[in-house]
């Protein structure tokens, strides 16, 4: 197979063309990806369950560690670490240079795990519909039972929400504190879940309904064709560029007008996949181990709201 690094995004197509920032082999396939937004720091979880810390130009800050990592993991913005699964039940704080600083017995199998930009709060939705909210000191401050398992869980960086979906049936946010803020039934299936800073924009890739879009208060705002089964999504901290990948392996760069900045065919499954804060950069996590970064001339960070013709009712 020819190298994806050097071959595949010199055929992709678009009003400006990126550059191969770095690439870094974790020589197993990934499972959860994540980008410090203050840092640039990256951060990923492979299948073999080991935790590998990367600085801003992709080379590793130390030997991965073997944690037995599990698939959720949700870094902070402020490069102090991020919230880790350490097995079927079991989460840890893991600081920017490896240290385990606590960690939590819990009592179900976790699906998914969530931390605020300071890391004085972290959200956790368990198999058995219990989520809970902890602080610093890892102690319980709220906690909500969902309509069905919340695979996908987020923490809003400007207000104090927990913003959730099931992979199929559901959408859900609430207070910190627990307190419901809107539940709506969604009739997808859900392949990821990613909103922007203030929450304004919240995003699920859909599948065969291409990313669904919602506003801060769960009303639907309709969805994104991206001409293919999009099973993962990631947008930029302010909001502006989308970067999404569909099930038969095409990388789409959209912004929220729905208009194609960049797209291109991939040398093989993406199965992670993040935006960074201002859209000008994406790390992409391929099956094979291979993660990389791309990198665009800075796109304009503040567009108007997108018309409501350019959105298909969901």
């Amino acid at each position: 197979m020819s190298n994806p690094a050097t071959d595949w995004t010199q055929a992709g197509r678009g009003h400006r063309h990126p550059v191969t920032a770095w690439t870094y082999s974790a020589r197993s396939k990934p499972i959860s990806l994540d980008v410090d937004l203050e840092s640039g720091d990256v951060s990923l979880v492979t299948d073999d369950g080991k935790l590998h810390l990367l600085d801003h130009d992709g080379v590793a800050r130390r030997a991965p560690l073997a944690l037995q990592a599990g698939p959720a993991m949700d870094w902070a913005d402020t490069s102090i670490g991020g919230v880790v699964q350490l097995g079927p039940s079991r989460v840890g704080w893991v600081n920017r240079n490896g240290v385990i600083v606590w960690t939590v017995d819990c009592h179900y199998s976790i699906l998914d795990v969530a931390t605020s930009p300071f890391g004085n709060a972290v959200a956790i939705s368990f198999a058995d519909r219990h989520n809970v909210v902890l602080d610093s000191r890892q102690q319980p401050i709220g906690e909500f039972t969902s309509p069905r398992p919340l695979q996908f869980l987020s923490l809003a960086s400007h207000r104090p929400v927990v913003i959730g979906a099931a992979e199929t049936g559901v959408i859900c946010s609430h207070s910190i504190g627990g307190g419901l803020r809107f539940s709506e039934q969604i009739w997808t299936n859900v392949g990821g879940l990613t909103i922007n800073g203030n929450a304004r924009t919240v995003l699920l890739a859909a599948f065969n309904h291409g990313i669904q879009r919602f506003n801060s208060r769960g009303h639907a705002q309709g969805f994104y064709d991206i001409g293919g089964t999009a099973h993962l999504a990631s947008t930029s901290y302010i909001g502006t560029v989308i970067a999404a990948a569909t099930m038969e392996d095409r990388f789409v760069l959209i912004d929220l007008d729905g208009q194609i900045l960049w797209q291109a065919d991939l040398p093989e499954p993406l199965v992670a996949l993040r935006c960074g804060p201002f859209g000008d950069h994406v790390v992409c996590g391929f099956a094979s181990g291979l993660v990389q970064c791309l990198k665009w001339p800075p796109w304009a960070r503040h567009r108007p709201d997108p018309p409501q013709a350019e959105a298909s009712d969901a």
